[in-house]
């Protein structure tokens, strides 16, 4: 009996080795990937970035101008500001993705440029967000409309809007904003649907 415990003690050891080193494998392939994919991409020559997807703020088709609040007045002035600089959504691509493809000495502008989207998605959330608590609502919504129009990833700003579809009862709107969503990143996504789906149930309850 105590061999028979012994040989089973030794076989589970065995096992728990296997697992730990294929683990530390893994491991370690991966760290040398990352370190290969790194190096490569510190030799990539500049490339041409003109054909880049840049947003243009359309200052002319958002409803600016209609709010009198000093924060109202202060965002608009902030989206004016931006708007004047080069935007672009690169939040799916990690720093070495954008060295290996556009080369590193663009690294840093375009850097510039995606935080400068993310920029834009904290301003369209909050004017979006003024408005609505200032009376605009159907003002909001297009504020937030066209968040989700230039793909802006931020949860909040899909969940906000979800719930001002509810308060219009307007269920369609609200799945197409799922549809939408399942699209974010992983990180987000799960979560994001979620809370769009709750507010899905509560409109189809009122």
């Amino acid at each position: 009996m105590l061999f028979l415990c012994f040989g089973m003690f030794l076989i589970i050891l065995s096992v728990l080795a296997f697992f730990r080193n294929r683990s530390v494998r893994r491991s370690e392939d991966a760290t040398e990937a990352f370190w290969s994919r790194e190096y490569e991409s510190n030799h990539i020559r500049k490339k041409d970035i003109s054909d880049l997807s840049y947003i243009e703020i359309p200052l002319d088709a958002l409803p600016l101008h209609v709010c009198s609040s000093e924060r109202c007045i202060s965002l608009e002035s902030q989206l004016t500001a931006l708007a004047g600089k080069k935007i672009v959504n690169l939040s799916n691509l990690s720093n070495t993705d954008l060295k290996l493809t556009y080369g590193t000495a663009n690294l840093t502008v375009l850097s510039e440029y995606d935080q400068n989207f993310t920029q834009l998605s904290n301003l369209l959330y909050s004017y979006g967000k003024e408005l609505e608590d200032n009376g605009f609502h159907r003002e909001a919504i297009q504020v937030l409309e066209y968040g989700i129009s230039i793909h802006c990833d931020a949860s909040r700003l899909f969940v906000f809007l979800a719930s001002l579809y509810q308060k219009d009862h307007a269920t369609d709107k609200i799945r197409a904003l799922i549809e939408e969503a399942s699209a974010l990143s992983p990180l987000l996504r799960d979560a994001t649907v979620k809370q769009l789906e709750d507010l899905l149930n509560g409109a189809d309850a009122s």
